[in-house]
């Protein structure tokens, strides 16, 4: 009788500098030796990781992830429509251009390390967002720099990296646009014209560290929310270009606090993205946590 456990390997094989493809054999060897009955799955398309969750989870006992950001969302997305009966741990092996979810999570970013982790580490409960109705894994934004990630050459990315999405946006601020936006929670509210607003779980944003005054915490049922307001001189713009490149959120143009739920409302439809994809336009959107929300392998 076999008594091993099963897990669905689902793999991107455009991220990054794809390098799961060279070594996706070193993969399916440690699971294999870790215990695992291995199917592995090369997605075929966009959405193909939550489309496949939705299908088959009920199959596997873990479901690993080997791809950027994008597919571990996908992939969270699927899982967080299942019924909670039917979701199973996921395990990351973070093949991206900036992988700042397995920064977050403290995932080593060398393949078969990554891989051992699934075989040897724990799950644990993390939150997720809600963009409206629909779930997302780790950031939704508006504004500047915020078409930065899916309008980056894919060819640029695998080859710089973080640094790619850095020059691009810098090449880009001087042709800021601002939006007059109200922002209501709990603990904060605010109206004014701002040119970006985050609202984020992670503690790095695009490779840099998501600087509060705390380390972020995935599972504290709190989301960090950045806004910049609109610069009105060359030394507004200097601070704040100085702020996003030493990492020190300290700028009298940025507002920072903590939410459970955030609406955002605006006389003109606002572009949104999520999780580094186009989130549609919206006059009204509420982000609210889904607190532990699914399981992850750490």
């Amino acid at each position: 009788m076999n008594d091993n456990k099963k897990i669905l390997v689902i793999f991107n094989g455009a991220s990054g500098k794809s390098a799961i493809k060279a070594e996706l054999w070193q993969v399916v060897d440690i699971l294999v030796k870790g215990g695992y009955d291995v199917t592995v799955y090369p997605t075929q398309k966009r959405f193909d990781a939550h489309d496949v969750i939705i299908k088959r989870a009920d199959e596997f006992d873990v479901i690993a992830v080997c791809g950027g950001d994008g597919t571990l969302s996908e992939a969270v997305q699927g899982m967080v429509e299942l019924p909670k009966k039917d979701r199973v741990p996921i395990g990351y092996i973070p093949c991206g251009s900036t992988n700042d979810f397995g920064a977050s999570l403290e995932i080593p970013f060398e393949i078969p390390e990554a891989a051992q982790k699934i075989v040897t580490g724990k799950a644990i409960s993390c939150d997720c967002g809600k963009f409206n109705d629909k779930p997302y894994l780790y950031i939704s934004a508006f504004g500047m720099f915020t078409d930065v990630s899916y309008e980056t050459p894919q060819k640029m990315k695998n080859q710089l990296g973080h640094a790619a999405y850095i020059m691009e946006a810098i090449r880009r601020f001087k042709d800021y646009s601002y939006y007059h936006m109200k922002v209501e929670s709990e603990e904060f509210v605010t109206e004014d014209d701002f040119i970006l607003g985050l609202v984020s779980n992670t503690t790095s944003i695009a490779g840099m560290r998501n600087r509060f005054e705390y380390e972020p915490l995935l599972n504290d049922g709190l989301f960090e929310c950045v806004l910049i307001k609109k610069p009105d001189s060359p030394s507004d713009i200097q601070n704040i270009l100085t702020a996003i490149l030493t990492q020190d959120l300290d700028c009298p143009n940025i507002i920072k606090f903590t939410t459970k739920a955030v609406r955002f409302s605006s006389a003109e439809e606002v572009k949104w993205t999520a999780d580094g994809e186009d989130g549609g336009s919206h006059k009204n959107l509420t982000i609210q946590v889904i607190p532990h929300a699914y399981d992850i392998i750490v």
